[in-house]
């Protein structure tokens, strides 16, 4: 693993609708914690994996979740749980919080692991389970539900609480994400947040874009990523486009 080594501060200010200094002291205290990414990088040698592939903004979901102070963060797509880790860190920092993650574990067999034909770098190494790396004195605030997304996030949604964050950071194609978009829009609330993860370099997806607009904000992307986020300023409202970082 290597970490994080320039997050978008202008993003998550955006986000968090703050400033950028104030944003900056929760980017630091992340950056600051290396007994958290030492243990996640030992987890990730001793599996085989140390140069694993996960979300590429841990630092900024950390701070995002120490300024917006969500009850309910609800993460779709888990792996060895690295952005879980930061999350829960975040969570536990403020003394409140439950992360629901949904997974459905792909794991990498031996036999692909030596062909051409690879499963993708998020794939478990064999033997692992969703959520791995994650220290286990953080999993007390941690409500992982393993099963297909398709299925999961609907019935995740028909639950009694409210969306502060979300985070989806899996593979997907739009009718599937226009479907669970607005499952979870069911539970969102003015500034609540929502971020997707289009893969290196991916552009801004439909469903994301029409679920931003219908909220009355603008999709924000995060430096050098394929992120897009936006904050909720509540239905049927104009679009409108903070300062920040929009690229």
């Amino acid at each position: 693993m290597h970490p994080e080594s320039n997050p978008d501060v202008r993003w998550v200010a955006s986000l968090a609708d703050v400033s950028e200094a104030r944003a900056q002291k929760f980017v630091d205290e992340a950056q600051g914690d290396r007994t958290l990414y030492r243990h996640l990088d030992r987890m990730h040698r001793l599996g085989g994996r140390p140069s694993y592939v996960e979300i590429d903004a841990p630092i900024e979901l950390y701070a995002l979740v120490r300024l917006l102070r969500p009850r309910h963060v609800v993460e779709v797509g888990v792996s060895s749980g690295v952005s879980s880790t930061y999350l829960l860190r975040a969570l536990d920092r403020e003394g409140r919080g439950t992360l629901h993650s949904v997974d459905l574990p792909k794991v990498e067999t031996p036999q692909l692991a030596r062909g051409r034909h690879r499963y993708p770098s998020w794939a478990l190494p064999p033997g692992r389970s969703s959520g791995w790396a994650v220290p286990f004195p953080l999993r007390a605030r941690w409500d992982l539900r393993l099963g297909d997304k398709r299925r999961v996030v609907p019935l995740l949604a028909e639950e009694e609480f409210p969306v502060g964050m979300f985070v989806y950071d899996v593979p997907h194609n739009e009718a599937d994400a226009a479907r669970e978009f607005a499952a979870v829009d069911r539970r969102f609330q003015n500034g609540s947040v929502a971020i997707a993860d289009h893969g290196p370099g991916g552009g801004l997806c439909a469903p994301l874009r029409r679920w931003a607009r219908a909220r009355g904000a603008t999709p924000l992307r995060c430096a050098d990523f394929g992120l897009h986020g936006f904050r909720s300023a509540g239905r049927g409202r104009a679009p409108t486009r903070r300062s920040g970082a929009a690229r």
